[in-house]
């Protein structure tokens, strides 16, 4: 049975290990079409701010919004909220988007990265995520057209992780 000593030496080597030719890249797409993908190849980043555009013939709408999870994963989730109508008041983004569809409204919706932070630290007690989404939906509204005033007073959900209720002593 290893000791302690030869543990925290195999993960100090693990951590200090230059890397070489040899050492696999952090992958950051795994869209089988890359050149569908809805970041442009950027589709694994963890911790982001982005914004999705609506385009139609009439103009151009913004959302912002957050994940901590990879992209991928919120997108899919926007995307399961178009196409399902029971998800239609998911968020202001699926709202608007189902507006369009019953109005008969071609649209275009184009994403990209805005800012990246992280998330609820239980050591200083701060989500700079949440905070940051709220900075750009207060301060960049050209970028926010589509937020309502309404969700810069919801608590950050990425602390909710570290409590009690979410211990599973079974």
């Amino acid at each position: 049975m290893p000791n302690i000593k030869n543990i925290v030496d195999a993960h100090n080597k693990k951590l200090l290990k230059k890397p070489n030719e040899t050492t696999q890249q952090e992958k950051t797409c795994n869209c089988r079409k890359k050149e569908e993908c809805p970041l442009g190849n950027k589709c694994l980043t963890r911790s982001v701010i982005y914004q999705a555009t609506v385009e139609t013939s009439g103009g151009k709408q913004t959302y912002i919004g957050m994940t901590d999870t990879e992209f991928k994963t919120r997108f899919r989730n926007h995307k399961q909220s178009f196409e399902k109508i029971k998800y239609e008041n998911q968020t202001e983004l699926s709202k608007y988007v189902w507006s369009l569809k019953k109005n008969n409204t071609s649209f275009h919706i184009s994403w990209e990265i805005v800012d990246r932070a992280t998330s609820y630290s239980p050591i200083t007690k701060r989500c700079n995520l949440c905070i940051l989404e709220k900075y750009y939906i207060l301060r960049h509204k050209e970028r926010a057209s589509l937020n309502k005033r309404s969700e810069l007073a919801t608590n950050c959900k990425h602390a909710l992780r570290f409590t009690l209720q979410k211990l599973n002593c079974t």
